[in-house]
């Protein structure tokens, strides 16, 4: 039957109508995991697990609607987890051992920038966070993240743009890599000034102008080294296959998505 045929009738269920919202806000729930007093987040049925960035991501939607709760519960489970700079890529069960993703720890700080504009920052910044306080968190992460991970995320010194090891972002394929991005990707540095820049804000008066600088560096590094002028658009990555200076990283001309972070 079509749907234009006179005869058809869509089935019950279809007959009432509910606002998109609340759809969309109900269905946030079949994706939420329990672990205890905190949650995390399932990144897709039937096979995908507790990814860092998928439930980061979706924490700011938490944040928007405004299940703080539910929120906090997130980045506590998430913080928790923080070791020299990296968060979890993915859980399973209770194995958190993969942490090659350099895009979840600054997701993780646009979920804390975007909760302290819902929430007074004092109380979010010194809560506890397993052994130290949320603010604590951040900065160790900053910090190590700028001296190097274990797993080769790093910030140039020259241009403080952050490195990227292969497979570390979202879009990146195994093998063979058909979007290459090992290097300086676009959307990192955005996230990572924008991680900078909220430092700044909230960090001690003798550090927010350390912090206030590196965002400075990172800024003006993006325009002169991402931006192309001929085309109109911003490059996708600065490519080099360990941390360079990001001056001879080599720039290329794909036009991709990761740019409207900025």
């Amino acid at each position: 039957v079509k749907p234009d045929d006179k005869n058809f009738t869509l089935p019950g269920p279809f007959h009432s109508t509910v606002p998109f919202c609340q759809v969309i806000q109900t269905s946030l729930d079949a994706f939420i995991v329990n672990r205890g007093d905190e949650k995390s987040v399932v990144a897709g049925y039937p096979w995908f697990l507790d990814w860092g960035r998928d439930s980061l991501i979706f924490c700011r939607s938490l944040i928007e609607i405004g299940r703080i709760r539910d929120a906090f519960a997130i980045l506590s489970l998430f913080g928790k987890f923080e070791k020299n700079g990296t968060l979890p890529n993915m859980i399973s069960g209770e194995d958190a051992r993969n942490i090659e993703t350099s895009d979840a720890p600054l997701w993780f700080f646009a979920c804390c920038r975007q909760l302290t504009q819902t929430l007074s920052k004092e109380p979010l910044l010194t809560q506890n966070i397993g052994r130290r306080t949320m603010l604590q968190v951040l900065k160790d992460m900053a910090s190590s993240m700028i001296n190097g991970t274990p797993t080769g995320v790093k910030a140039d010194p020259e241009s403080m743009l952050l490195y990227s090891p292969a497979h570390f972002t979202w879009m990146d394929t195994n093998f063979p890599a058909g979007t290459p991005r090992q290097g300086y990707p676009i959307e990192i540095q955005a996230l990572w000034y924008h991680a900078l820049e909220f430092l700044s804000q909230v960090d001690d008066l003798d550090a927010q102008a350390k912090w206030q600088k590196h965002a400075d560096t990172v800024k003006r590094t993006i325009m002169e080294r991402f931006w192309r002028e001929a085309d109109g658009f911003f490059s996708d990555c600065l490519h080099c296959r360990e941390p360079v200076d990001a001056c001879h990283a080599i720039p290329d001309d794909a036009l991709r998505p990761n740019q409207l972070l900025l």
